[in-house]
């Protein structure tokens, strides 16, 4: 997907109380965005498939330090793990929302923001999570595309497969319980034994309380309900 970049000079305005939700602010925070903006116009591409989670704006909030500071219309792109703000006076261009762990953003009811990862390869990476729930173990959701390259025919009998955005989103567990080091979410899959795991001295006891409620924790809504409770003691 081609994008046609510009760059601008933008002009420092003092932020205004937001009052109603759908009063846009024209121009983002200083400190929030970066000053680049891409055209919204999508060109012809020749991928298959899409990166966005919602290709249409929608509502959304920018959240710092716990507070509500840009309210507009926004979309959150999988494969450049970024978010992206409708740009309120020209409509045709959009920001990008800096990536900071004090930036929260809500789009069409759902939380993003900012948590450190380990990768594949033991390395720290820096990524965008939704949060399942809350409390010192967090289940957390990571939507990503990625862009399969095209692959020419080698043989007259084989077709020509273009490049084309391949959805490889993922489960990480954040466990938050220890402030005092530095705590990096964990690749998981939705099974008992990974997620008991987690549990530590109270292993045994959560054991008995899913069996008591019948959960399952291959289902997103069951991990939620057990992480609330095991949140709660």
């Amino acid at each position: 997907m081609i994008k046609k970049f510009t760059v601008f000079a933008i002009v420092a305005l003092a932020y205004n109380s937001i009052n109603a939700q759908n009063a846009y602010s024209p121009v983002p925070e200083e400190g929030i965005v970066n000053f680049v903006t891409s055209s919204t116009e999508i060109e012809p591409t020749k991928a298959k498939g899409t990166p966005y989670l919602n290709e249409e704006f929608v509502h959304g909030e920018v959240i710092v330090h716990g507070k509500v500071k840009e309210i507009g219309k926004m979309r959150y792109n999988a494969y450049r793990n970024e978010v992206e703000i409708l740009d309120n006076i020209s409509k045709d261009s959009f920001y990008s929302l800096l990536k900071r762990a004090y930036i929260q953003v809500e789009i069409g009811g759902k939380m993003y923001s900012i948590y450190t990862y380990v990768d594949t390869d033991e390395s720290i990476k820096t990524s965008y999570f939704t949060d399942l729930n809350d409390g010192n173990l967090k289940l957390l959701f990571k939507p990503e595309a990625l862009l399969k390259q095209a692959r020419s025919p080698s043989t007259s009998y084989e077709k020509y497969s273009p490049p084309t955005y391949v959805w490889n989103s993922s489960y990480y567990l954040l466990d938050e319980t220890n402030a005092d080091r530095e705590n990096h979410a964990v690749k998981i899959r939705l099974t008992k034994n990974q997620i008991l795991d987690f549990t530590g001295s109270r292993k045994e006891e959560m054991k008995t309380y899913i069996k008591e409620n019948n959960l399952n924790l291959r289902h997103e809504e069951d991990v939620v309900t057990f992480l609330n409770y095991y949140n709660s003691l």
